[in-house]
């Protein structure tokens, strides 16, 4: 990012008072005076003791961190506080912290004032989960969050970010104001809580902060890059996930986003009020932003991570051109992801204005007054214990399950719940199956028709939860699957392009969000103009996906032009009385949804997961038989995105034959062990047409399926135990059989030694820390080189999945290439662990992973723009001194390259 004329950083303006130099605490003590530094790698205060310590009626300025409390200040107050970040003494370099605390205790920071600064770290936490040692932030008052460098670009920041803060029983953040400025400051989510929670018993209180303002820089760009609130993490135990945070009666006022909740479980947020004009202060059009309440499981976490988190009675208007949630040019929710976002106070259909944002910031000070409480240094507050929730902790719900006692593959199971609570209402009723969720129903009679796909013993539970936050799951119902009759498919088949239902005369084709266009030699009408038809969703075309499998150019047009939602309806009326056979064209843009898809009103696909960005299958042929006039088609669950409906008329008098099912089985290896992939392979064949798919399942769960032979699937368990598993194959014809099962014993990993750190390189980007580990420069990184490879950096980028301002811009600052090759020497002969970061800035690309010359990963997808991973890690036995990098195939964008030696 490159500084824009008239957009130079506005700096703080530091009182003018006698400072001294910076002050190193080596003991415990209260310490007050006026310090300062001019060196961003020297803090105005540094506290070097785990004894108590107490700042307070300071005056601090730098050029750095104010406040470095990472090797000490486990009890720490900081009070009556006034904070000013001052020009950095160094190229790209963010301005400091106010305060960073590591493995706190007990920390209270309260009643200070910082502006220009990047806001309040607090990284992991080391009290013994009681709330004699907490955290509380409050009273306090900030202006312009700032991760700007003073020679362009910059680091996204956090008002609040904790991260890895677990079990803080009984934390309070409450009563701060934060107030952003365009073109004067730079922030990502203004507060953050990743892998960070309270404690069942003591949730976090989260409530009263006011928050203005989250723009990009400069403020008339188009990226979306800050939220009010956000909850979010990669943990994939309960233990250490996001967990037991009640926000509640904040204010989020012109943000890009508001509140969300994208992982870890038994949050709640409620009763608080966002409000986005979509017009910066002088007026003119804001055109950064998304939504305001989101809530969706971006990590993929299971069902025993990612679970009773909801969103309830909040106050929301939210400008986003183009929207339609819940009127035109509206997002107050984020389409197909706030499931549980129940009963929210719209603010009117109307042209939201700056009026309305003034508003919140009368309210917000008619608060303040009302509870006796002045912010900032030198202010002061009546509460003296920590607010009550307006929204009590709730009388779990009863709830009950009806399930049959047997089943049939491929034949749907009605399952029903009563449910019934005395705090506040029935919000949802999730239905599992084991740990995973099978879909969930909002309103009574609570209920779910789930098709199973394997044969075996099913374990079900309906877990509901109340409008208040609380939640039971009912006591299990047990129910034996038989295999399905083998002249009976068990799902609609996925079908090819161009293949048609017999017997049958093409009736009419939908492009639905896209022009007229000619596909198989047939006529597809435009569908933002065709006769009898509607169709809910917002429309959106994302042309530049690469697809999978490829297509033609028509076919792969209208593919990528469609409509998305959580619970599309279409309908084609004009249909004359008969038989017919439908087909869907449904495609994935970004990240994998589970949906299901109706047609007149029956379930005809349960649990359709739309794979990888750029997947795409056309489902059917469905059958209706149509005597109203109207063929209506319907998908619930996750946000599906719908492109194409293509219709057939069953011709009269002629029955469809009965395919011969094909034949299929599996090999697998007898035993496994967690965490190492396991070598599926199946052989399959048929009289009937070909081959489509197929699928591999551990019990009735999907692993995954392959389109094309020789079938294969690499597969990593992840917990010790026996395994049954089979492989499905389906016909052309769509006609299906099921393999006999594979048992397969999964022992424990074997306990290792802890691996030591050996060093890690930000191959396109300067020096920095991470996870408090220093990342050396690729550009000056001593016995390191990198061949075949150009350097590049697109920080304007958002990142999936979001995470820290320091490895985001070690991200999106890389070398790409065809055919690079890394090699780092200076290598002790032993056995490493090496990690390799790559993220993908514009389109997919497909390569492979070596170390050593030994293929590592084959045919990694980066995915969409935005996407990361930490690959790895990858084990090699090094004898030369040398570690040996490379990638094949696609434009690899490679980040950072991580080492450790077991």
């Amino acid at each position: 990012m490159t500084l824009i004329p008239g957009l130079v950083p506005v700096m703080a303006q530091a009182p003018n008072v006698t400072y001294s130099g910076p002050l190193v605490i080596t003991q415990g003590g209260t310490y007050s005076g006026n310090y300062r530094s001019t060196d961003s790698n020297v803090p105005a205060i540094s506290i070097q003791t785990t004894q108590p310590v107490t700042i307070e009626n300071c005056i601090l300025a730098g050029a750095g961190d104010l406040i470095d409390a990472k090797n000490g200040g486990s009890t720490l107050i900081v009070r009556n506080n006034r904070g000013y970040g001052l020009t950095q003494s160094a190229d790209n370099t963010r301005h400091g912290r106010f305060i960073e605390v590591n493995s706190g205790k007990s920390v209270v920071i309260e009643h200070n004032y910082f502006e220009q600064t990047t806001g309040i770290d607090i990284y992991q936490w080391g009290g013994n989960g009681t709330t004699a040692q907490t955290l509380t932030i409050r009273y306090n008052s900030a202006k312009n969050l700032d991760g700007r460098y003073r020679n362009g670009g910059g680091q996204y920041c956090n008002f609040i970010g904790v991260n890895g803060g677990l079990n803080i029983a009984g934390a309070e953040v409450s009563w701060n104001q934060v107030i952003n400025e365009p073109n004067n400051s730079l922030v990502e989510d203004n507060i953050n809580f990743y892998n960070s929670g309270g404690t069942a018993s003591n949730p976090i209180k989260l409530h009263d902060n006011y928050v203005q303002g989250a723009y990009p820089f400069p403020a008339t760009g188009s990226n979306y890059t800050g939220s009010g609130i956000t909850l979010d993490g990669d943990a994939q135990t309960a233990g250490t996930a996001t967990a037991f945070i009640n926000g509640y009666d904040n204010q989020l006022v012109s943000t890009c986003a508001a509140m969300n909740i994208a992982s870890g479980h038994d949050n709640h947020f409620y009763n608080n009020r966002m409000v986005t004009s979509g017009l910066l202060p002088n007026g003119s059009k804001m055109p950064a932003g998304y939504a305001a309440a989101g809530l969706w499981n971006a990590y993929q976490q299971s069902g025993s991570v990612f679970f009773n988190n909801d969103m309830l009675n909040n106050t929301i208007g939210f400008f986003f051109e183009g929207g339609n949630t819940p009127y035109i040019n509206r997002q107050d929710t984020s389409p197909g992801a706030c499931p549980t976002c129940t009963g929210t106070n719209h603010l009117p259909d109307r042209p939201l204005t700056l009026a309305d944002e003034q508003n919140e910031w009368n309210i917000w000070l008619q608060k303040l007054q009302q509870n006796g409480i002045t912010l900032g240094a030198g202010g002061s507050s009546t509460p003296t214990t920590p607010t009550t929730p307006t929204t009590p902790v709730a009388t779990p719900p009863t709830v009950s399950l009806s399930a049959p006692a047997t089943g049939t593959v491929g034949t749907a199971l009605a399952l029903s719940a009563s449910a019934a609570t005395a705090s506040g209402t029935i919000a949802k009723v999730e239905f599992f199956s084991g740990a995973t969720k099978l879909g969930e129903d909002l309103t009574a009679p609570y209920a779910l028709s789930f098709t199973p796909t394997a044969a075996g013993s099913l374990s079900l539970t309906a877990r509901a939860t109340n409008s208040v936050g609380a939640a039971t799951t009912s006591t299990a119902a047990n129910v034996t699957v038989a295999a399905a009759p083998t002249t009976t498919p068990t799902t609609p088949p996925t079908t090819t392009s161009g293949s048609t239902p017999p017997n049958s005369t093409f009736f009419r084709a939908l492009n639905v969000n896209g022009s007229a266009a000619t596909i198989d030699g047939r006529n597809w009408e435009d569908g933002t103009s065709a006769a009898n038809f509607q169709v809910n969703g917002g429309p959106f075309a994302a042309q530049t996906v690469t697809l999978n499998p490829t297509t033609d150019a028509a076919r792969a047009s209208m593919i990528r032009s469609s409509v998305y939602d959580g619970a599309i309806s279409a309908a084609v009326s004009g249909i004359t009385s008969g038989t017919y056979s439908v087909y869907l064209y449904v495609w994935e843009d970004n990240n994998a949804e589970t949906f299901s898809i109706s047609l007149e009103g029956q379930t005809v696909q349960t649990n359709y997961n739309s794979g990888a960005a750029g997947h795409w299958d056309r489902l059917g042929p469905f059958t209706a038989n149509i005597t109203d006039g109207t063929i209506n088609v319907g998908t619930s669950g996750g946000a599906a995105n719908l492109s194409g409906i293509e219709i057939w008329k069953q011709n009269s008098g002629t029955t469809t034959p009965v395919a011969t099912p094909p034949t299929v089985s599996l090999s697998a290896p007898a035993t496994g062990t967690v965490g190492k992939a396991l070598a599926l392979s199946a052989s399959a064949a048929t009289a009937s047409g070909t081959i489509s798919k197929v699928e591999f399942f551990s019990g009735a769960t999907k692993l995954g399926e392959d389109l094309t032979a020789p079938y294969a699937l690499s597969f990593t368990p992840t917990a010790a135990g026996s395994l049954s598993l089979t492989a499905r194959a389906t016909n052309s014809a769509g006609a299906a059989t099921t393999s006999t099962a594979t048992t397969v014993s999964v022992a424990a990993a074997p306990t290792s030694t802890v691996p030591t750190f050996v060093r890690a390189i930000n191959l396109g980007g300067a020096a920095i820390t991470i996870d408090n580990r220093s990342w050396a420069a690729g550009s000056s990184a001593p016995n390191f080189q990198a061949s075949g490879v150009t350097t590049f950096a697109n920080q304007n980028i958002t990142l999936t999945p979001t995470t820290g301002s320091a490895r985001a811009s070690m991200i999106r600052s890389s070398m790409y290439g065809n055919n690079p090759s890394l090699a780092i020497s200076g290598i002790a002969s032993g056995t490493y662990s090496v990690y390799l970061y790559v993220w993908e800035d514009n389109n997919a690309e497909t390569f492979n992973i070596s170390l050593e010359g030994q293929t590592m990963q084959s045919n990694y997808n980066s995915g969409a723009a935005g996407h990361w991973d930490r690959l790895g890690p990858f084990t090699a036995n090094i004898t030369d001194g040398t570690i040996n990098v490379g990638t094949s195939g696609g434009a690899a964008n490679l980040s950072g390259i991580e080492i450790w030696k077991k």
